[in-house]
């Protein structure tokens, strides 16, 4: 079996098509054909029911795509990190944010850090809240800093937990509930609202549906946006109330939007830093440094 092949049975079995798979890896459905073949014949198992249309997966193609997965995931991660390992090269932090936001709480500490400590580098890589769990996961990056983190990659991480706040309603000026000091749940529930996607937020998006249920209420989600300059429009041209961090406000936008806070909601979040230690001395240092920072601040 070719490890590096796997995600030929991955995109087969996700799209229960042989053409779609050719396209998305730019080979022949041949190629395809004989591959799934290959294994069935390592394995001595049929993975797909060719009588169907679409055909489907058995028992034993399910199995094989859960494993495949994993593998496929170390295999991407063994590729990032043993090179690594040979090379010399000089002390750096490679640090994945999820928005600016986790950027502006970590810049006052970085600079403090980059002055006693000028030989270590920082590359910063932006991702979404989805994807940040798997980029450490397979050692695209050092740290990741986000909300709501996939326990399926980083389970066994190191956490420092940057902020604690909540969520606020965010109104365009032109809104009935522009102006109030607050919000009561039972008045901002009766409001269309504004999310960011589940495809941008991952596991955020259901997090928020179930804290409005702890509120007490079902949000009625109108419409959902790719990012947050996308949602900052929809708030404003269709008049929906959005959600924002209590410790971010769209500068941009000021005299446009207004940031409100809601009366005894369950809409709160904790920003964390993930990180594994112990691979990386500039980060062990910096993850060391950080924590005597929070705790003096």
């Amino acid at each position: 079996m070719r490890i590096e092949r796997l995600p030929y049975f991955l995109d087969l079995y996700e799209t229960r098509s042989y053409t779609k798979t050719a396209q998305r890896n730019f080979i022949s459905q041949t190629s395809v054909t004989q591959f799934i073949n290959s294994l069935e014949e390592e394995f001595q198992v049929k993975l797909f029911d060719r009588a169907t249309l679409p055909i489907q997966p058995t028992a034993a193609g399910k199995q094989f795509y859960r494993d495949a997965r994993l593998l496929l995931q170390q295999y991407e991660r063994m590729k990032a990190t043993l090179p690594r390992l040979e090379e010399e090269q000089n002390a750096r932090v490679r640090l994945c944010y999820t928005s600016k936001i986790d950027l502006k709480i970590l810049l006052p500490f970085v600079r403090l850090f980059k002055k006693n400590h000028p030989e270590v580098a920082f590359e910063v890589m932006h991702s979404s809240f989805r994807d940040a769990s798997e980029l450490l996961w397979i050692r695209k990056c050092d740290a990741a800093v986000g909300i709501d983190f996939e326990p399926e990659y980083t389970g066994e991480l190191q956490t420092i937990v940057l902020y604690e706040g909540e969520y606020q309603a965010l109104v365009p000026n032109s809104h009935p509930l522009a102006g109030r000091a607050s919000i009561p749940n039972e008045e901002l529930y009766r409001w269309p609202l504004v999310m960011l996607s589940p495809e941008m937020i991952g596991l955020s998006y259901q997090g928020m549906i179930e804290h409005a249920k702890l509120d007490g209420y079902y949000p009625n989600i109108r419409q959902t946006a790719p990012d947050l300059e996308s949602e900052f429009f929809l708030i404003l041209t269709e008049g929906l109330i959005g959600f924002v961090p209590d410790n971010y406000f769209p500068e941009e936008y000021e005299g446009l939007l207004q940031r409100i806070p809601i009366e005894a909601s369950h809409h709160r979040f904790r920003l964390e830093m993930k990180y594994l230690d112990g691979e990386n001395a500039a980060l062990s240092l910096f993850a060391q440094e950080l924590q005597t920072y929070l705790k003096s601040e």
